[in-house]
């Protein structure tokens, strides 16, 4: 079971590394309304799986930023680029591989209580969580590119 996990995971970040990827810069900060654009939802994004693998461990990025603040609040100028993003990426990666595999799944789960009562159900939540994000982002990537993006989709 935790290859498959593992396997369906490593499968959603290919797919969010395209995307991220095929946003332009103009596009990063300025598509989406509100304030919700794809770069604040991409560092969401990554933030969300931190907090749902409990990493307690501090983050920067670019010039000393730190990791854990509201994406939602900062200014546009503290908002990860995409090369940011995909350096991020491939930490929170690394460290969802190695959750995956640690995991015992069956173990009571006793800090996320709506995602389940044991940590196969925070694995399946936090899943559904970031690929529900994923949808979010690659509709907005469609809107920046006026609806003329291909299938981003990865098969193996």
């Amino acid at each position: 079971m935790k290859t498959e996990f593992i396997r369906q995971y490593n499968r959603s970040w290919l797919v969010y590394t395209k995307v991220v990827s095929a946003f332009d810069a103009e596009a990063w900060l300025h598509t989406g309304r509100k304030g919700y654009n794809p770069g604040r939802l991409a560092f969401h994004m990554l933030q969300s799986v931190k907090f749902y693998l409990s990493d307690k461990e501090a983050l920067l990025y670019g010039l000393g930023k730190s990791f854990d603040v509201d994406p939602w609040k900062i200014a546009d100028e503290d908002v990860p680029t995409q090369e940011q993003i995909l350096a991020l990426m491939e930490v929170m990666k690394a460290k969802t591989e190695q959750w995956l595999a640690a995991l015992d799944y069956s173990a009571k789960n006793l800090a996320f209580p709506w995602a389940g009562e044991t940590m196969l159900g925070v694995v399946i939540f936090t899943l559904d969580h970031h690929l529900w994000h994923l949808g979010e982002l690659s509709s907005l990537l469609n809107e920046s590119k006026h609806g003329e993006i291909g299938d981003l989709y990865i098969v193996d």
